[in-house]
């Protein structure tokens, strides 16, 4: 008999007996669709936030003073200092102060509080503009106060109306707004651009407001250098200034983006793990319904046996009832993985918005396939090998 009319003989049967059938598919169902959809969404997750990155691009190394530290107050950072490793940190490409705070902002009669952060016109990231432009370096040698506004900011500030061109007014300074950048929701990668109601102005612009601390150093690394050779440099520098007791905190961003992926691996392989124990207990609630079907038909077998079935064809037919038990549940939890992860999908580009999330689904759907393959081959073989065993005259007897 061929495979195919075997199959077939095999899906009568498990439609004659459907509702035991389809309580015997439930754990290859559940594992399936989980499996499915983590690696989907692991997928998705990875090229999104991939993506993303590639936006922000290279943020350099940030160098801030340790503030846990039992010296904490001798490592404030001045402007002295960044001269100092412009012009002795040889594995130093750019570096730049770093201010963050926040701020009453003023348009009008509208008043509240913002984020504000210095900026600079060494531009590393590909991050794409509503309005206007970025600051250049003539914004930067005049200190000129000029901003650009995150989203966020804008809407709160101005509205669906046009910013660029208007003023807004920070510690009592006016300020013109030349650029504004388009929504992408950073989430999680807020760290790079703070928050999303945040102004940035140039850093020799930020230097000269009332109460501005410096909190920290960006340096970007010559082409060639490792980070950690960077920083050792850097903070012995600074060391050498301030005094050896003294100490740093470093954050190098491009690592930062490289552990959330990795995380996001690790957490996709660890639910998955979990898919695949519901895919062994579904294994096994095939093997228990397999070998009830072999004692409820042992008079079938015996009937065949004796008009010439062989054992191999015995093995086959309960072998094929068995696969075509585990194709039919994976193929039901392959289907809901799928609309699982393209919902996933969905959510993912709304968050990252600017940020495409491609599912490869080839690999999937092949690892599907096997997997379910695998399990009716592998908890299906004893009670098959079981029923060719079988004496013909012993089934006969049987009642």
């Amino acid at each position: 008999m061929k495979f195919w009319e075997l199959f077939g003989v095999a899906v009568q049967t498990l439609w004659t007996h459907r509702l035991r059938s389809a309580l015997t598919m439930i754990g290859i169902v559940i594992g399936t669709a989980a499996v499915i959809a983590i690696f989907g969404l692991g997928q998705s997750a990875s090229s999104a936030i991939g993506g993303l990155l590639g936006m922000f691009g290279d943020q350099g190394i940030y160098i801030l003073p340790d503030q846990t530290a039992a010296r904490a107050g001798q490592t404030h950072l001045e402007w002295h200092d960044v001269a100092a490793l412009r012009d002795g940190c040889t594995r130093c490409a750019k570096v730049f102060p770093y201010y963050s705070g926040s701020y009453t902002i003023r348009r009008g009669h509208t008043r509240d509080a913002f984020g504000l952060s210095s900026d600079t016109d060494y531009i590393t990231d590909k991050l794409p503009m509503a309005e206007g432009r970025r600051f250049t370096a003539e914004d930067v040698a005049g200190a000129r106060p000029v901003c650009d506004l995150l989203w966020d900011a804008k809407k709160k500030l101005f509205g669906d109306g046009p910013a660029v061109g208007q003023f807004v007014r920070i510690a009592g300074r006016r300020f013109l707004v030349v650029g504004v950048y388009s929504n992408i929701s950073a989430g999680v990668f807020n760290a790079f651009v703070g928050s999303g109601e945040t102004i940035l102005i140039p850093y020799t612009t930020y230097r000269n407001l009332g109460g501005a601390t410096m909190l920290g150093l960006q340096i970007y690394a010559q082409a060639g250098a490792a980070s950690g050779q960077v920083i050792d440099q850097a903070e012995g520098i600074l060391k050498r200034m301030h005094g050896q007791r003294v100490h740093y905190q470093s954050v190098d961003t491009s690592q930062q983006g490289s552990v959330f992926l990795n995380v996001v691996a690790y957490v996709a392989a660890g639910v998955s793990a979990i898919g695949a124990i519901a895919l062994v207990v579904g294994g096994i609630g095939v093997m228990n319904i397999m070998m009830v079907s072999v004692i409820e038909r042992t008079r079938e077998i015996g009937i065949r046996k004796a008009i010439g079935a062989t054992r191999s064809d015995i093995l086959l037919q309960f072998l094929t009832e068995s696969i075509a038990i585990t194709l039919l549940g994976g193929a039901i939890g392959t289907l809901l993985g799928i609309a699982a992860a393209l919902l996933g999908n969905a959510l993912l580009i709304s968050q990252f918005a600017g940020a495409s999330a491609a599912i490869h689904w080839v690999p999937i759907l092949a690892m599907a396939l096997t997997s379910s393959v695998a399990i009716g081959l592998f908890f299906g073989t004893y009670p098959a090998v079981r029923a060719s065993r079988l004496s013909p005259i012993d089934c006969l007897r049987h009642e």
